[in-house]
């Protein structure tokens, strides 16, 4: 029975892994676009929900660079600052103890600098308040 059971789940899961054929408009899939005309970029998964909004708010006032916390993978934060530097953001700090790189770049650069090889979160710096949280 275990035996059953067993290669059950295998043929399941490799069934799931199987290459599916190209969509062609099922529920949830994007419309196709119109020649000539662009969709907006796709958000980069490495990009928190709130640094996206943070982004979005510095395009949308002008801002030509922002500060960017990058997390990177395991022993490769020096390969991930060396290759920030070369596509123009300026490296502030590194810790490559606990894969950690503090980056200041170009707006326009961002969606490039989340998708260099290494990179597993960035976080979008703000400004820390220096309110009084008394009430």
């Amino acid at each position: 029975m275990r035996g059953l059971v067993v290669s059950v789940l295998a043929g399941l899961a490799l069934a799931g892994c199987a290459q599916r054929p190209a969509d062609t408009g099922s529920i949830g899939t994007p419309p196709p676009t119109s020649a000539g005309v662009s969709s907006a970029p796709v958000p980069s998964p490495k990009l928190s929900p709130h640094a996206r909004d943070v982004l979005a708010k510095a395009e949308r006032d002008g801002v030509e660079t922002i500060g960017l916390t990058v997390s990177t993978e395991p022993g490769k934060a020096d390969e991930v600052a060396a290759t920030m530097g070369r596509l123009g953001a300026t490296v502030e700090t590194t810790d490559a103890t606990i894969g950690y790189v503090r980056v200041t770049a170009p707006i326009d650069a961002v969606a490039e600098l989340t998708g260099v090889e290494g990179v597993s979160r960035v976080d979008v710096d703000e400004p820390l308040s220096n309110a009084d949280p008394t009430p």
